[in-house]
């Protein structure tokens, strides 16, 4: 799909104005390597939204895919990492992809989280400064948060903001539901480095 053809799906959905794309197209030609995306959540359009209207007209790649076609990975380096997450699995360990090609020396966190970032118009946030809280935590479950990797970063108002360290549709879709509360919802992402050091700043009851 290209970027004229995502922006064309937003308007038809009402989600944007013909001007705000057009304002869009002309960020992203000063913006080299942001995707219109990107652009028109920093512009303030709702994160949801535009994944919705790609996933009701696009069929999303998998990230491994996407890595061949960023050429970050060889075919061969991601059979084998495939391979090593369905062993450790049935092991009961469970090892996000991303942590086990990094593990591997096969492409850099960052490098992975940039793919991430562009697959599911989610943000890179660095946690490096974050301190959680058991009152955040229990937003979403503390149990729940602990397994999935999730660390809350805030719960006003109006906003739910989360920072995930692997995006998986199921979970996403879960929190949404299980957090209908009229709040809006944002994912961003961070490394899972830093999200399990925050999960060791927690109280060992959470």
């Amino acid at each position: 799909m290209s970027e004229k053809a995502l922006g064309q799906i937003l308007i038809e959905n009402n989600i944007i104005t013909e001007a705000q794309l057009n304002s869009a197209l002309r960020r992203q030609k000063l913006e080299k390597g942001k995707y219109l995306g990107q652009i028109l959540f920093e512009m303030g359009v709702p994160q949801e939204e535009i994944n919705k209207a790609l996933d009701s007209y696009y069929k999303r790649k998998r990230i491994g895919q996407i890595l061949l076609d960023l050429k970050v990975i060889t075919p061969e380096q991601l059979e084998e990492v495939l391979q090593k997450q369905k062993d450790l699995r049935k092991g009961g360990v469970h090892k996000l992809l991303g942590t086990l090609l990094v593990e591997l020396g096969y492409i850099s966190s960052r490098r992975y989280l940039d793919a991430l970032s562009k697959f599911f118009n989610m943000p890179i946030i660095s946690l490096k400064k974050f301190l959680p809280t058991p009152a955040l935590q229990k937003t979403v479950g503390a149990k729940y948060a602990k397994k999935n990797l999730i660390i809350v970063l805030e719960n006003s108002a109006k906003m739910i903001r989360l920072a995930l360290a692997e995006p998986r549709f199921d979970i996403m879709e879960d929190l949404r539901k299980g957090l209908s509360i009229g709040k809006r919802i944002e994912f961003y992402l961070a490394d899972p480095y830093e999200i399990q050091t925050c999960m060791e700043k927690l109280p060992l009851s959470t």
